[in-house]
């Protein structure tokens, strides 16, 4: 037990023992529903996951001013330069997963959310830097070069991830696709009720009855508060970027 603790605590393991470490807290975080198990996935160039650009609002101001259901004397005024930086942290953001994206994807470990990849590479690091570190670094003198041979560990761990990840993530992304959810964009139109305590520019849940159980839709409003729990709400544009609705009131739909 002495000697796993050395190895899991001193490098190039401790590396990967961090890595570890939270992703086991990401994922128990996930089962207890604290966290939505693609919430740090903006790496996903296959669209999995819901894509939700999150607090940049893209869009938000400017559909608002020019769109369906703008209250007269609203909240135009100074719309336009908030929502011009937020398109603009939002087009940062964009470009920055995008690249992170074309990275995964030349890789072959695209297609998932982004934490099943760190998952593998923590998994497979740690398990090539625990037991070479065990069995080789500890058993051959390796005097000046011990430093250089452990630095090569811990990177032969990181390559030996990504042939190791794609073998196991090519089934789990057919499976994906097979079961991914049909596109959304039917629902324009459909009248919903609003499920999450208020909607705001970047977050919000409406319920859309399907003839079901029930859809559980994101939805944005033009103005954060606007439409509380229970109102009901009708979707009108759908918002790709953000993998998102649009919404205004019944009775502003109704009017027009």
């Amino acid at each position: 037990m002495a000697l796993f603790l050395e190895i899991v605590t001193s490098f190039p393991t401790v590396v990967y023992s961090v890595l570890l470490l939270v992703v086991v807290v990401h994922w128990l975080l996930s089962a207890l529903g604290i966290l939505e198990v693609d919430s740090v996935d903006g790496l996903m160039p296959d669209g999995f996951g819901g894509h939700d650009v999150g607090g940049h609002g893209l869009g938000g101001h400017a559909h608002g001013a020019h769109g369906i259901g703008h209250d007269p004397g609203g909240h135009a005024h100074g719309g336009h330069a908030e929502g011009a930086g937020d398109h603009a942290d939002a087009g940062r953001h964009h470009e920055a997963g995008s690249d992170a994206g074309g990275v995964l994807m030349k890789f072959g470990l695209h297609g998932v959310p982004i934490m099943v990849v760190f998952t593998i590479i923590a998994v497979v690091g740690w398990s090539f830097c625990f037991f070479v570190d065990e069995y080789v670094l500890r058993t051959v003198p390796l005097g000046i070069f011990e430093l250089p041979a452990r630095i090569a560990t811990m990177v032969g761990g990181l390559l030996l991830a990504i042939p190791v990840g794609r073998i196991v993530l090519t089934p789990v992304r057919r499976a994906m696709r097979r079961y991914a959810p049909v596109s959304q964009r039917p629902m324009l139109g459909r009248y919903g009720t609003v499920r999450s305590p208020e909607l705001t520019l970047t977050s919000g849940t409406v319920e859309v009855d399907d003839g079901g159980a029930g859809l559980i839709l994101q939805v944005r409003a033009d103005v954060s508060g606007r439409f509380v729990r229970g109102d009901r709400v009708v979707l009108i544009e759908y918002l790709e970027d953000r993998n998102a609705y649009r919404a205004i009131s019944a009775e502003e739909f109704e009017r027009l």
